[in-house]
């Protein structure tokens, strides 16, 4: 039986904060593209720092990738909860405005401050959902005749040139007509 680290283990252990955050995208099946995106790199810097790690497993598809990494992380976490099984935090406040003034307690020596601790409730968004350009087509060209309408635009365009180009010419015969 084999008593060294896993291969996983030693290749997972080595890696940088790049290729980490590259590794938690990649791990919640996110595409190159929403990974660069996210992190803020290009796509193919994201698909070298993939294939840096795929090699080192021996070539592995990025889905079986994925998977190890999952595994790994998992493990990871199993092995520090066994570690540190049960510890107490104290409740934490956001500080969702400037310190409440002082006002001082009726019947008590020390002043008081006014302090939020109801639930909050916070909505987040992806990047990758948000659209981050102005549309450059307009509504009408998409939705659910989107082909019949960009169809219909090219035709009523070409009919455009054409006229223009026909009148053109009426109006250029009609020129050579008076001068001569």
């Amino acid at each position: 039986m084999k008593t060294g680290p896993h291969p996983d283990q030693r290749a997972f252990t080595a890696l940088t904060r790049k290729q980490i955050a590259v590794l938690d995208l990649l791990a919640n099946n996110r595409t190159s593209k929403e990974i660069g995106h996210a992190l803020g790199i290009a796509e193919a810097t994201v698909n070298r720092r993939i294939e840096v790690l795929r090699s080192r497993l021996g070539g592995v598809t990025r889905h079986e990738l994925a998977r190890r990494y999952r595994d790994w992380t998992s493990l990871a976490d199993t092995f520090e909860r066994a570690a540190d099984p049960c510890v107490e935090t104290p409740p934490q406040f956001l500080p969702l405005a400037a310190p409440g003034l002082p006002r001082q307690v009726s019947g008590q020596d020390e002043t008081a401050t006014d302090r939020f601790e109801d639930a909050l409730s916070l909505s987040l968004e992806a990047p990758w959902s948000r659209e981050a350009r102005q549309r450059i087509v307009p509504g009408v060209l998409d939705g659910k005749h989107a082909v019949l309408a960009r169809i219909a635009t090219i035709i009523a365009m070409l009919l455009g040139i054409v006229a223009s180009l026909v009148l053109g010419l009426a109006a250029a015969s009609a020129i050579t007509d008076l001068l001569g």
